[in-house]
């Protein structure tokens, strides 16, 4: 049995996480909507830049995540000097590698077209692709000073500013995609317009923050010269790498069930995409969960106190089951309406209340394997995760996913079916590494 206060020491870490990443997830589900209603070829763009970008983007915020579990320790044994030499060297690490995911991204572009997607689609997306591309580097910037404050233990000022920038991008969206309130109506590019004024003002809100609460503000007192230490960045680099090539297969897997969807036309593709926008908003929920273990049992690690540890992961998993259960009956009996939300055509819809009854049930693994994943990172055990990544997701979830979609003739159930292989898998996997690491 596990005491109640952990389940409440959980909750109030991941709260403002979950309001966090919920509201990131409402601007994709907002851009999925507001687009959608131009039509299903801006709706496909939208889902195939995405798909792409959203894969990059993770391998810097998987490098960025690496501060928050060693920030964690250092804080746990007050090490307070240490945590603010790590937070600046994250920052100069990660504002490098925004640069290099940008000029990759860029090159990724014209690429595109060798991926055998409808030709209505790539000629509408650049707008919106370069928009969101270079909106990374203010990104990146932003999850220097998030990861930071996540491992001393605070969630709250990353949840404002993504509420409040969120609401600004959601504001911008009517404007630049439909040219209401004077502005330019810029149709899919202007989603993306919208996307980069928001993320420039995230950073910038936490830099007004940090300069005004004094206990943030003394940690860039060691903001020096003589402290950039190429050490100290492959420190949070070795920690962060594996975290971001697990993320990056994981959404890998995603971007190319999103281009086998392609394969199956264009209101396939929209369909997947409106799929793809509800279930990263139910994973959102559940990574906030993921994310306080993950802050809990790095603090737990620091103070080598091995019952909180097992306390605060199991928990955190108990919180996740429960979260996707509800996600599930959403999906389950109400993905018919969901789906008129995001689309008028009736092809659209039809194929998307089917797809949702089949991730109705994998809703519950997912939310297994993401929070064990969240204790596993706590106790900075990265790279098991990796090399699983590797296993599930390339190796067992496309090849199961093409043979269910295309060989056995199940269309886009079968696409989703082999998501669904891949993450059962995964639990399985990182469930038993966690006990095996507590017995040890």
């Amino acid at each position: 049995m596990i005491n109640k206060k952990y389940y409440i020491e959980n909750l109030r870490i991941a709260f403002p996480v979950i309001l966090s990443f919920a509201g990131q997830q409402l601007v994709q589900v907002m851009d999925t909507i507001m687009v959608g209603r131009l039509g299903a070829v801006e709706l496909s763009a939208v889902s195939l830049s995405s798909a792409i970008i959203t894969n990059i983007t993770m391998i810097g915020l998987g490098i960025a995540m690496g501060l928050t579990p060693l920030v964690g320790v250092h804080h746990a044994r007050n090490e307070r000097q240490q945590s603010g030499i790590l937070f600046q060297n994250s920052m100069l690490l990660n504002v490098m590698i925004s640069i290099i995911l940008c000029g990759l991204l860029l090159a990724i572009n014209p690429m595109l077209r060798l991926f055998g997607q409808p030709e209505s689609v790539l000629g509408i997306l650049d707008g919106y692709y370069y928009t969101v591309t270079f909106s990374l580097i203010p990104y990146m910037l932003f999850m220097s000073f998030k990861q930071m404050l996540e491992g001393l233990g605070n969630t709250f000022y990353s949840m404002l500013i993504t509420i409040g920038c969120n609401a600004l991008n959601i504001f911008l969206n009517f404007g630049f995609i439909y040219g209401y309130m004077g502005f330019p109506e810029l149709g899919v590019t202007g989603a993306g317009v919208a996307t980069l004024i928001s993320r420039i003002m995230m950073p910038i809100a936490f830099v007004i923050i940090v300069l005004i609460k004094k206990e943030y503000r003394n940690y860039f007192s060691y903001f020096k010269r003589a402290n950039i230490s190429f050490k100290k960045q492959i420190e949070v680099l070795k920690v962060g790498y594996p975290i971001a090539t697990q993320l990056t297969l994981e959404l890998f897997s995603l971007t190319f069930m999103t281009i086998m969807m392609g394969w199956l036309g264009e209101k396939t593709l929209a369909a997947n995409q409106i799929v793809q926008t509800m279930i990263g908003f139910s994973f959102m929920i559940a990574n906030g969960v993921a994310s306080a273990s993950t802050i809990l049992v790095s603090h737990d690690l620091g103070r080598k106190d091995m019952d909180s540890i097992k306390n605060h992961a199991y928990s955190g998993v108990h919180l996740g089951i429960a979260i996707m259960v509800f996600f599930a009956l959403l999906y389950a009996f109400g993905g018919e309406y969901l789906a008129m939300i995001f689309s008028s055509d009736e092809d659209v819809v039809a194929i998307t209340t089917r797809l949702f009854v089949v991730v109705a049930f994998f809703e519950v693994i997912d939310g297994t394997q993401v929070t064990m994943l969240g204790a596993l990172r706590g106790l900075t055990d990265v790279k098991f995760p990796m090399y699983c990544a590797l296993i599930c997701y390339i190796l067992v979830e496309i090849p199961v996913g093409y043979l269910l979609g295309f060989k056995l003739g199940l269309g886009a159930e079968g696409i989703v079916g082999g998501f669904m292989a891949g993450i059962l898998l995964a639990a399985i996997l990182f469930i038993t590494r966690f006990r095996k690491l507590v017995r040890s």
